[in-house]
């Protein structure tokens, strides 16, 4: 069985996600050796079950910013990995993690891009973000195969480097079909959830605003909390993390399910997986809208600005808040967009 050292951008025990099905995937085929980092203060969101070997990088303070802080942990990650040469394949999922990877490897080298690096990158001084990005410029140089989450991100990488070929391999859904779309129900309040990280990108205007309009709607936030300033009403709770396999139960009692995201440099490049689950959870569903979002129209209630989403709300208070798509449209949508799908993709391009 070949060897496969598999670097992910995110830590293992962080939500589940795009890295983690993957290295899933990829090991039933390789002898695979996940790299991934650890904050030294962040709490443990899940006990994920790792398929391969796992190596944790510690991950330093100041360690982007200070050179010689970043030289040092380089170092270290590198006596940790040991010698790369013994890999047939290195699967990149952080553009800076390339760096690790020997000017003279003989092996196949794999950049999966998910999002746009730059906009990510924690130091935004002019200086070290060009020698991030010059970082993720060397790695499309060199990877022989780069996958991209979305067609904006493709269409980036061809900007950089015209003569690449790229795959888009999109994000999917595992293929179980939670709950048939719901039917409208007429009541006095109804709740409207989001699941996933709630960060800088959510909107927290849109929010604040309709509370202040429409008294029949209240929120309810889960996921992990970071650089969001929460807000401070009643009518808005923060659950904190709960375990996918208890999720069903909580959004069983949500009216509609949100994607209030502010349109940014990071959202932009983003193939929401937040979608293909919602969908297969059977709500309504409200998003802001972006060009990459187009294609789930016939599934999403959309809304360009603050007063499209204001009247959108009060004119789904009135219908009670149906799913807008049919369960064939449902089954079908899934069906032809799970990871399985996504994973054969990968093999075929791994195999030619």
């Amino acid at each position: 069985m070949k060897k496969m050292l598999y670097f992910m951008g995110v830590e293992w025990n962080w939500i589940f996600q795009r890295p983690h099905i993957f290295a899933g995937q990829l090991a039933e085929k390789y002898e695979i050796t996940i790299v991934c980092p650890k904050q030294l203060i962040h709490p443990q969101h899940q006990n994920n079950e790792h398929p391969g070997k796992l190596i944790e990088l510690l991950q330093f303070p100041f360690q982007e910013k200070v050179r010689l802080i970043g030289k040092m942990a380089d170092l270290w990650h590198k006596h940790l990995m040991g010698k790369m040469d013994d890999y047939d394949l290195i699967w990149v999922g952080y553009p800076l993690f390339g760096r690790y990877i020997p000017e003279d490897y003989k092996g196949t080298i794999i950049y999966d891009c998910m999002d746009n690096f730059e906009a990510l990158y924690p130091d935004r001084r002019e200086t070290a973000l060009k020698r991030a990005c010059a970082e993720e410029i060397k790695l499309l140089s060199r990877a022989d195969i780069v996958l991209v989450s979305s067609l904006k991100l493709k269409e980036k990488m061809l900007t950089i480097n015209p003569e690449k070929k790229i795959l888009l391999v999109r994000n999917g859904y595992s293929n179980i079909i939670m709950e048939e779309p719901k039917q409208r129900e007429i009541k006095e309040q109804y709740i409207l959830g989001y699941v996933g990280t709630i960060s800088e990108w959510l909107d927290n205007y849109v929010i604040e605003e309709s509370l202040s309009i429409n008294k029949k709607i209240c929120y309810e936030l889960v996921g992990p909390v970071a650089n969001h300033r929460q807000i401070l009403n009643q009518r808005v709770s923060y659950r904190g993390v709960i375990e996918h396999a208890e999720l069903g139960e909580f959004v069983n009692k949500l009216d509609c399910l949100l994607m209030p995201f502010l349109v940014n440099d990071i959202i932009l490049y983003v193939d929401p997986v937040k979608l293909y689950e919602y969908i297969a959870w059977g709500k309504c569903i409200i998003s802001s809208w972006y060009p990459e979002v187009e294609r789930f129209n016939d599934f999403v209630y959309f809304y360009h600005n603050e007063q499209e989403y204001l009247s959108l709300l009060e004119q789904l208070c009135k219908e009670g808040f149906p799913a807008k798509f049919t369960k064939e449209q449902q089954r079908e949508f899934l069906e032809k967009n799970t990871w399985e799908s996504r994973g054969e993709l990968i093999s075929q391009a791994l195999e030619t």
